[in-house]
């Protein structure tokens, strides 16, 4: 029994590590409905907006920039064993620069918004 109780606890703990939150676009869903004012105080200031045809979108910008550093391999006939092989031959990575971007949309009408669309590769 006392196994028991000392168990749960860490079973607790070890399922509490597994739990994420809501999605992004469970987030911004609790947008939807809400007037403008809302938008701004809690996302800030659009970074676009337009208004085409009685509509007013709103897009915020996320982007974030990476880079890897390569590496050399030094096997086989490469590396050290001269240029015409060259330092990849055995192995190794070139550097690695890339870009992570979320553009989050909303459509308001009469200052109310009415839905939200994510697009890029890190939403």
């Amino acid at each position: 029994m006392r196994n028991v109780f000392l168990a749960a606890p860490l079973a607790a703990i070890a399922l509490a590590g597994c739990a994420v939150g809501p999605s992004l676009a469970e987030q911004m869903s609790g947008y939807v409905g809400r007037p403008e004012s809302v938008l701004v105080a809690q996302l800030g200031v659009p970074d676009r907006r337009i208004h085409v045809g009685g509509l007013t979108y709103f897009a915020y910008v996320h982007k974030s920039f990476h880079y890897q550093s390569g590496s050399f391999g030094y096997g086989g006939f490469g590396g050290f064993y001269g240029p015409f092989y060259g330092p990849f031959y055995g192995g190794g990575f070139p550097a690695e620069a890339y870009t992570n971007e979320c553009t989050t949309t909303f459509t308001l009408k009469d200052k109310v918004v009415q839905s939200f669309a994510l697009r890029g590769n890190d939403c």
